[in-house]
């Protein structure tokens, strides 16, 4: 019998968490199982189809509590139809209703904890508890599993053995910097507008507060150096204000020459290549940060903010830097200290960089597990 898998998810956008949920999917068709994806339709609902992976478009993005409910007879409905084995979700909203929907039908349910909600109501609590109410659980990081078990070891109802470490992984044959030729990556510096005495810092990521793109630019008005530039590529949907705030903090610095935004590139691994430092400044700890994994997987050195997974991910004065999160005049300091130094050194920090991914990090090693934990369940069941 083929083991049908529906993965439950927002929406197939850019991102981590949907490039992870299609990978899992190849992986399912690979081992010989059936795939499902049910979410609100976007940019990568093509590349699902184009890999034998089953797409249904389902309003299951909605926080509204009436589309919620009504998301519960839909969600049942294709389970019961597609003959579902197990139901997996990533995001609260749309687990809720795979929740009650897997649970009515006596369906292996389970969760993908993604990051370390806050929870400053009751209400928030209950809401967030839903990813820990798993049959299994996977954590994406040392750092996640710590947080879901301190945060509710004290519930009769959680049970800390169904949770997995299960750490994000990395496509090699995708993120390799021998694929870049220098044409594109001359081609990609003329359509971006960088001088060629300038050298690129590159933070990767959706605009949003929490990402420091503010901290970046308030370090580069304290640094030494004056002949880089800062470049923000990502997406700006739903924070085009934020986005203009910092492109005028920028320019009331005198840095707008030297600060850039760029909508999201379908290139990335040319973008990082191009990149002489990539940075991750973030302001709230991170449950896996998966530019850093890519950063140092197409051999870039990286600075990155000293919490959350990033002390897992980054080999601090190794394969990059860590820095007091939200330290201005620190990430200043390490990124005029990364500048000086010769590239032979750089070099060293990127061969580390990769080598450590590919040991600790592999989207192969991801898959296995994740595959192995949907046999266990259906072995159980």
């Amino acid at each position: 019998m083929r083991p049908t898998i529906l993965q439950v998810i927002p929406a197939l956008e850019s991102g981590g968490v949907e490039i992870e949920t299609l990978e899992i999917a190849k992986a399912i068709v690979s081992s010989g199982g059936k795939a499902l994806i049910a979410s609100r339709s976007g940019s990568m609902v093509e590349d699902s189809l184009g890999k034998g992976i089953k797409f249904y478009n389902l309003p299951v993005a909605s926080k509204n509590p009436i589309q919620i409910f009504k998301n519960i007879s839909l969600l049942k409905e294709l389970i019961y139809k597609e003959k579902v084995d197990i139901v997996h979700v990533r995001s609260r909203a749309p687990a809720w209703s795979a929740y009650l929907a897997a649970r009515d039908l006596h369906i292996p349910f389970v969760t993908t904890y993604h990051a370390a909600y806050s929870s400053k109501t009751i209400f928030k609590s209950l809401y967030n508890s839903v990813m820990a109410k798993g049959d299994r659980i996977i954590a994406i990081s040392q750092f996640i599993k710590d947080h879901i078990i301190e945060k509710y070891s004290n519930y009769t109802w959680f049970d800390p053995s169904k949770v997995r470490l299960i750490q994000r992984g990395i496509d090699f044959q995708y993120f390799d910097p021998s694929k870049i030729s220098e044409k594109s990556l001359n081609e990609l510096r003329e359509s971006w507008g960088i001088p060629p005495h300038m050298r690129l810092i590159l933070l990767p990521g959706r605009i949003s507060r929490n990402k420091g793109q503010n901290l970046l630019i308030k370090a580069l008005s304290l640094m030494k150096h004056s002949d880089v530039i800062a470049i923000f590529i990502g997406s700006a949907q739903g924070h085009e204000s934020f986005r203009d705030y910092l492109l005028q903090y920028a320019s009331s610095l005198n840095l707008s020459s030297r600060v850039k935004w760029m909508p999201p590139y379908p290139d990335i691994p040319a973008a990082y290549q191009l990149a002489n430092l990539i940075v991750s400044p973030s302001l709230t700890p991170e449950g896996f940060g998966r530019l850093m994994a890519e950063a140092q997987a197409m051999k870039k050195p990286i600075i990155t903010s000293d919490h959350g997974a990033s002390r897992e991910i980054i080999e601090d004065g190794v394969t990059g830097w860590l820095t007091p999160p939200g330290d201005a005049n620190a990430l200043a300091r390490a990124l005029d200290y990364a500048l000086d130094l010769p590239q032979d050194y750089l070099n060293k920090i990127g061969e580390n960089g990769r080598a450590r991914i590919k040991n600790h990090f592999s989207k192969e090693a991801m898959s296995s597990k994740t595959i192995s934990l949907y046999q266990e369940l259906i072995g159980e069941k």
